[in-house]
């Protein structure tokens, strides 16, 4: 093969490269939902009136970037000077407090969210989406780093979440008050961090908490209308592992933050 012809193999056939920050999360089939069954005791009352993590069922995603880490603070001021968005209540006359340019940004509505992602380029996760980069390539997991706890002692070690793993309450480490700089914690299986715990991560769909009846098993956009929109993940004020785990559904009301809420965008792409 020439040089020429080399040259033109390698531009249409080869892969490309993620966009920067991104990861490429592969195409595939993975279980979406709540595998693992519960005793009645430990599921309570929220878990037997809600359920809507049921039932568990095959879905097929199409390949995606996601970014690496979760939106940060100084990302955000680079948008919102940009655009004249506005800027989160604990910035100190408007601009990132030092020394917190690597923390997650947070207390954004979901519009503001989604905004962000446009101007860069890229969009909010689908839910579907996000839960197959969260299990990171294993199936039928609990957490963003399998079922049992790493590095704690004692009792009842497969539903305890990890204090080397993740930022939470439930893992008495990091920050009790807040997030944790980006990246603190070690990554997924398809590199991706903070998947579990920091701060929760706003999605594109419309919640329905009977969703997963109807829900098609390809590449599903989730409801077409809604009031509340789906927030994944957990945070750093989490002090039950089951808002941890990686089929854990939770919604927000899209035209209010939190200090607990915060994002990272996804792109079409394969």
């Amino acid at each position: 093969m020439t040089t020429a012809a080399l040259s033109i193999f390698m531009f249409f056939f080869m892969p490309l490269a993620p966009p920067e920050g991104m990861v490429q999360i592969p195409a595939g089939e993975f279980w979406m939902g709540r595998v693992h069954y519960f005793l009645i005791d430990e599921v309570g009352w929220l878990e037997r009136d809600r359920r809507d993590d049921l039932p568990a069922h095959k879905v097929r995603i199409d390949a995606f970037y996601l970014d690496k880490y979760e939106v940060t603070n100084e990302e955000f001021a680079r948008f919102a000077q940009a655009t004249g968005s506005a800027k989160p209540w604990y910035w100190p006359k408007g601009a990132v407090a030092k020394g917190e340019e690597r923390f997650p940004i947070r207390d954004v509505t979901w519009s503001q969210a989604d905004a962000y992602c446009k101007w860069a380029g890229k969009r909010l996760p689908t839910e579907a989406e996000w839960e197959r980069a969260a299990r990171g390539g294993m199936e039928k997991q609990k957490f963003s780093w399998g079922d049992g706890g790493l590095g704690l002692s004692g009792s009842d070690t497969d539903t305890q979440v990890s204090a080397e793993a993740t930022n939470t309450k439930r893992a008495h480490v990091g920050n009790p008050f807040g997030p944790a700089a980006v990246g603190s914690y070690p990554p997924n299986g398809f590199g991706l961090y903070d998947m579990t715990g920091n701060v929760w991560e706003w999605i594109n769909d419309w919640y329905d908490r009977d969703y997963y009846t109807v829900t098609p098993d390809s590449n599903p956009q989730g409801p077409a209308t809604g009031t509340y929109k789906v927030i994944r993940g957990g945070g750093w004020s989490d002090d039950d592992e089951r808002n941890l785990m990686n089929h854990y559904r939770n919604f927000s009301d899209p035209s209010r933050g939190a200090s607990t809420i915060g994002f990272r965008c996804a792109k079409t792409g394969s």
